[in-house]
């Protein structure tokens, strides 16, 4: 190969045109590279479609014409050419009127542009021959050297380079395109999910809040029994003592008053007072007791407290619900646990496994019992709720913490209760919660959190 060939070929290698993936800036390099080096005037590019029936160029390059026409090539009009192209090596026609191969093109396309040489260089891309580099010589007759064969077979092969930097170039942007758009719908799929997550949270405070508003329902409505029972002693004793001051007084302003019926007045008149004392007594216990729990059950700060006066309390106030279910709450711990947590959330923890105790452990029992069980172990409280109720069955037993679930429908039943326990448990109180339960044993709630709200459960 010629030395000016070299250089040629050394220029077009080294251009940055030929990777940047501006596939018309190359195959204008290219071409004009080729018109340089044959010192012709007429070149162009060509690619076979899919089904490599038909040809179409891609860029021409006409010196003497800049505003040529390029046709579309196709097997059916030109078979001979195509079989050529089909062997997959260069078209060497130094007379391309009379060369079987480009024979063809004789009168409708060689004459009229006065082509009488034609060199074809196969362009491969991945392994497969996908166009060809077309030099169209005008003038006398041509005979193409070997050197000149090699040098537009070696432009053929940079070419393929620039289809594989286009095809990079291209994929470069279907890739940016595409992440982009994954970015895009990730940003949406974010957004949905955050509107999702503050809905659920609002829609969650407003449950527990109603939840918080029942129980504090039910407890008015178990109190307001229990202080009835109090009051009335109380209110029969007092009306007791003032209808026997009423018969003395009377006797006395008569002058029938004797020392007996004196003494048995003074008598009468202590039993009464005391019993209204300790009958009123109880009843503001209990009012008592109520505000405490109220102020627990409202709480929602979070605040440092000792939990088995705040279970106390709470269990006294949920006396008169279990009274009136004919049930027995029993609380154990082993020593005192000084918590900063949320004694609100406690409140409404054990508000609801009571409630849940009563609704379905204890649907169909007359008579049941409660037990609560605290405990610290490894700087961790474990609390233990358990009923011997009817009992859980198994194949609902990884389903009571879903919202909504319940097996009491028909009763009114919301399926909210040990949702929102859980909840509590583990956002809350920053805890875990699990089940054990046996048909007609009963249920065991074991809750585990942290003695500080601020720490997590491991």
């Amino acid at each position: 190969m010629t030395h000016n060939f070299y250089n040629i070929l050394h220029q077009v290698s080294k251009s940055k045109v030929i990777d940047n993936g501006d596939l018309y800036a190359a195959n204008s390099l290219i071409l004009n590279s080729v018109i340089e080096g044959l010192k012709i005037k007429r070149a162009g590019i060509w690619l076979l479609s899919e089904d490599r029936h038909a040809m179409v160029c891609r860029l021409l390059i006409d010196q003497a014409n800049p505003h040529a026409e390029t046709p579309q090539l196709y097997r059916q009009d030109y078979p001979r050419y195509f079989a050529a192209l089909d062997q997959d090596r260069a078209i060497v026609a130094h007379d391309a009127h009379s060369d079987e191969s480009t024979s063809e093109f004789s009168a409708v396309y060689l004459r009229p542009l006065g082509i009488t040489a034609m060199l074809d260089a196969p362009i491969h891309h991945r392994g497969e021959m996908t166009g060809i580099i077309c030099c169209e010589h005008q003038g006398p007759t041509r005979v193409w050297t070997e050197d000149e064969v090699a040098f537009v077979s070696a432009l053929a092969d940079l070419y393929g380079r620039a289809l594989s930097a286009e095809q990079r170039n291209n994929y470069e942007k279907q890739l940016q395109r595409s992440n982009e758009q994954l970015e895009e719908k990730v940003k949406e799929r974010t957004e949905w999910l955050e509107n999702a997550l503050r809905n659920l949270t609002h829609t969650q405070a407003k449950l527990i809040e109603s939840e918080k508003l029942a129980s504090v329902g039910r407890m008015v409505s178990g109190l307001a029994h229990e202080i009835n029972t109090p009051l009335g002693i109380a209110v029969t004793s007092a009306t007791h003592c003032e209808s026997e001051l009423k018969r003395v007084h009377k006797l006395y302003t008569q002058g029938d008053l004797a020392e007996d019926d004196f003494k048995q007045f003074l008598l009468s008149l202590t039993e009464g007072i005391a019993l209204v004392s300790h009958n009123l007594n109880r009843a503001a216990n209990l009012v008592q007791n109520f505000k405490l729990t109220g102020a627990i059950q409202t709480s929602s700060e979070e605040e440092e407290f000792e939990l088995n006066n705040c279970l106390d309390i709470i269990i006294k106030s949920l006396q008169p619900l279990l009274k009136q279910h004919q049930l027995s709450c029993h609380y154990a711990s082993d020593e005192p646990i000084r918590l900063n947590s949320y004694p609100g959330a406690i409140a409404q923890i054990i508000t609801n496994l009571v409630t849940n105790s009563i609704h379905h452990g204890f649907a169909d029992r007359e008579q049941g019992q409660i037990n609560i069980h605290v405990a610290v172990q490894h700087g961790q409280v474990h609390l233990s709720y358990s009923d011997n109720g009817s009992g859980i069955a198994p194949e609902i037993q990884d389903k009571i913490f879903e919202p909504f679930f319940t097996t009491a429908r028909k009763t009114g039943g919301s399926g909210l209760g040990l949702s929102i326990v859980y909840n509590l448990v583990t956002q809350k109180l920053r805890g875990k919660i699990s089940l054990e339960s046996q048909l007609g044993v009963g249920a065991t709630f074991i809750m585990i959190f942290p003695i500080s709200a601020a720490e997590g459960v491991s």
